[in-house]
């Protein structure tokens, strides 16, 4: 049980612990190792920093998910954690006593086939966990480069896509590269090395490291220790990937071999196409008996016909405006977690000659393998790239020379020449970020949200959600295409996303309506609307599926900047980075008698209440729900109650006057009626 008088000085306080991450990151921009490794030791012994560390995960999704410990008895969640806990963890992890607990495997099959390893930690080693990776974030974001994406705040696909679209305007090759199996082949010892030298020395954290790389995995079949790789679902995992391919992109953009691809020199002009368009004295003298028989304007448009038809042969023939060699050779490269793509304005020959490098070095310097299947040369003009599910290819060459092209409004220059006559020219090709609409269907296809006939996609009802109300259905259907519909919007092709929404994901829902009602699509939407909107008895709305229009989607490259300033502001860097709460309910006593307490967890509110006995009543739980928490602090009596379901109306009242005085609001009213509705419960089984 917790100890009531167990008191955080003030040096324990959220604030200093911020203020100490923010010291942290300033002195690893020094480059001050020494006083890096003593703010490092300092956090490892403060139970304030493990209390925001579990506070900042308490709520993800797979927290409460058992590791290995259920290989060995009774599994270690959450639930039950105590002040105690995090007193006794700043003692045993600088002491170097703490020991990670075994970590499950469960393999989850991919798409394309085979399966991806992952990794379960238990709910209280996640804790440690998000301390060495806060640890590690701080002292490591201000080194990464403006090309280093995923895992990262602020630094989505859609930042990525966005660097692309600002850095990369038009290009001429791509190379798609792809880490055969990153996470599985890391070699530990170079990944602290690279650590020590650069980041953080102090002993006690690099051991506490290699206990989190070492920690022993179990399966149903078998047991092993990990002497490679890093596994996948760690919280520790996301931040050791990008400090490990950090170097990569170092390599790329900074080593001595790639630095006569990076010359950045202008493009060179083709002297073929330069020779092509120049005026023979033949054609001067021609143009120049023009002008003397029939005038002015009739010369200017001898002479732009002339110019049409070269441009015509330049584009028959595939002569380029401009060359590159030699120092005008330049390389864009992003990456995006363990996937990258490198640009190149140069020669085939030379995607080769980066490629053997970049697989060198991947090889040499971190063990890790190019995948020759899934790492290919693109030439964008003639074929697409495939990069985080998006196709990057070159818009063709357009001739502009009709009047709508070069001289839409009809204007003469200060000669009284037409407009039409000139400017007639080969439009610069650009990079395309587009989707594939078949792709994203054939996706839907599989989870049943699409069907496929003759050729053709069709929305059908979706046979999963026949289990929700009509409300439910329309709110999830809606979430599931809008996400897709947001993601995909960032394409140039946006239109087809607009599609997939308007089209595919409401009349699928009107099916699914019509399905679960024994009725008709075109009942549905009589009854609903266009929009699908649902109404309760009092003419409210429960739910709208809605329409997107072109303003939700159009999207120009100066509204798609990345901003990569980091974040400084105490009170950013808790809310950012940690994730804090303004109250620590852990630190709270026990919500009923205020004896000291420990914390009930509870994965998810609604889906609990969903699987309730039908006339059955779990009052706590609605109480959770009406304050939208999944964690309250009881003591161990109390906590023991509510697992055995046994509940009052007196607990449920000492419950919200303890949210009120703790300054958590809630509906009063909707309380009052939860408070009355136990307490006739609880009548009726005395009665009985």
């Amino acid at each position: 049980m917790a100890n009531n008088n167990l008191v955080l000085n003030s040096y324990e306080s959220s604030e200093t612990v911020a203020s100490e991450l923010t010291r942290l990151r300033e002195f690893s921009e020094q480059n001050n190792i020494a006083e890096v490794n003593n703010i490092v030791k300092s956090l490892l012994g403060n139970p304030e920093f493990w209390i925001l560390c579990y506070e900042s995960i308490k709520s993800n999704p797979g927290v409460h998910t058992p590791g290995g410990s259920t290989f060995f008895g009774k599994p270690k969640t959450l639930d039950g954690i105590d002040l105690e806990f995090f007193h006794r963890l700043s003692i045993i992890v600088p002491r170097g006593n703490f020991i990670f607990g075994p970590i499950k495997r469960v393999d989850i099959p991919k798409s394309q086939g085979g399966s991806r390893p992952l990794g379960i930690a238990d709910s209280r080693d996640k804790i440690v966990q998000k301390g060495l990776a806060v640890i590690l974030e701080e002292l490591s974001e201000h080194r990464f480069l403006d090309c280093s994406f995923g895992f990262r705040r602020s630094r989505s696909c859609h930042d990525a896509l966005a660097y692309i679209r600002r850095k990369v305007p038009s290009g001429m090759w791509a190379i798609e590269g792809d880490i055969s199996k990153c996470f599985d082949h890391f070699n530990h010892k170079r990944l602290v090395s690279f650590i020590r030298k650069k980041y953080v020395s102090q002993q006690i954290f690099i051991d506490l490291l290699y206990k989190a790389l070492k920690a022993k995995i179990v399966s149903i079949n078998s047991s092993f220790i990990n002497k490679i790789g890093t596994p996948q679902g760690s919280v520790v995992s996301p931040i050791l990937c990008n400090i490990y391919l950090h170097e990569l992109d170092v390599f790329i953009n900074e080593s001595e071999e790639l630095k006569k691809f990076r010359g950045g020199k202008a493009a060179t002009g083709n002297p073929k196409f330069k020779a092509l368009l120049s005026i023979s004295r033949e054609e001067e003298l021609e143009a120049e008996g023009v002008r003397k028989s029939k005038g002015t304007r009739k010369y200017w448009k001898f002479l732009h016909k002339l110019r049409v038809s070269k441009l015509k042969i330049a584009e028959k023939e595939n002569i380029p405006r401009v060359i590159f060699k030699g120092r005008n050779r330049k390389i864009s490269y992003i990456r995006y977690a363990d996937d990258f793509i490198i640009f190149v304005w140069g020669t085939k020959n030379d995607c080769l000659e980066i490629k053997n490098y970049v697989k060198n070095f991947l090889k040499s310097e971190l063990e890790l393998d190019l995948s020759d299947d899934k790492s290919h040369i693109t030439h964008l003009k003639k074929d697409k790239a495939t990069f985080l599910g998006f196709q990057l290819w070159q818009s063709p060459n357009k001739l502009l020379f009709k009047k709508s092209d070069v001289n839409p409004l009809g204007k003469l220059d200060r000669e009284k020449m037409d407009l039409k006559y000139r400017g007639a020219t080969m439009q610069t090709p650009r990079l395309r970020i587009t989707f594939s609409m078949d792709k994203v269907l054939k996706k839907l296809v599989d989870k049943g949200l699409v069907r496929y006939k003759a050729g053709k996609f069709f929305p059908t009802s979706f046979k999963s959600a026949l289990q929700y109300d009509i409300a439910n259905i329309v709110l999830y259907l809606k979430a599931v295409f809008r996400g897709l519909a947001n993601y995909y919007g960032f394409a140039h092709n946006w239109y087809d996303a607009k599609m997939l929404y308007n089209y595919f994901g409401r009349f699928c829902t009107a099916m699914t309506i019509a399905h679960k009602t024994k009725s008709k699509v075109s009942k549905v939407f009589n009854k609903y609307g266009e929009n699908l909107v649902i109404k309760d008895s009092n003419n409210k709305v429960k739910a709208s599926f809605g329409t997107l229009t072109n303003s939700n989607f159009k999207k120009t490259v100066s509204s798609s900047k990345v901003s990569f300033t980091s974040v400084k502001d105490v009170e950013q860097l808790l809310l950012e980075n940690l994730k804090v709460a303004k109250q620590h309910l852990i630190e709270w006593p026990c919500i009923i008698c205020g004896e000291p307490a420990e914390m009930h967890h509870v994965k998810h509110v609604r889906k609990a209440l969903q699987k309730k006995k039908s006339g059955s009543y779990n009052f706590y739980l609605e109480a959770m729900r009406l304050v939208n928490r999944k964690t309250l602090p009881m003591c161990k009596f109390h906590h023991g109650l509510i697992h055995s379901g046994k509940y009052d109306e007196e607990s449920l009242e000492a419950l919200f006057k303890s949210f009120k005085k703790g300054g958590i609001g809630f509906n009063k009213s909707k309380a009052k009626a939860l408070i009355n509705k136990a307490s006739q419960v609880s009548d009726n089984s005395d009665n009985k």
